[in-house]
């Protein structure tokens, strides 16, 4: 049996991952799985250790979205 579907808050994500938590953590901290973690930081072009200031209008692209 699949999980039930989630609503991923982008804002959360980003949170977390500037306060230094992995991927990994933040899945298990939203409850979601590392794909959603990582796919909501690829919308907006952050990946693994880059910066996480975020460019004007980053998060609406990905809002729109979830």
């Amino acid at each position: 049996m699949s999980r039930p579907f989630r609503k991923l808050d982008p804002e959360k994500v980003i949170k977390l991952k500037r306060q230094g938590l992995s991927n990994s953590l933040i899945a298990q901290r939203l409850g979601v799985t590392q794909g959603a973690v990582y796919h909501v930081l690829r919308k907006m072009d952050i990946t693994g250790g880059c910066d996480t200031d975020m460019v004007p209008g980053a998060l609406a692209r990905v809002s729109d979205n979830y």
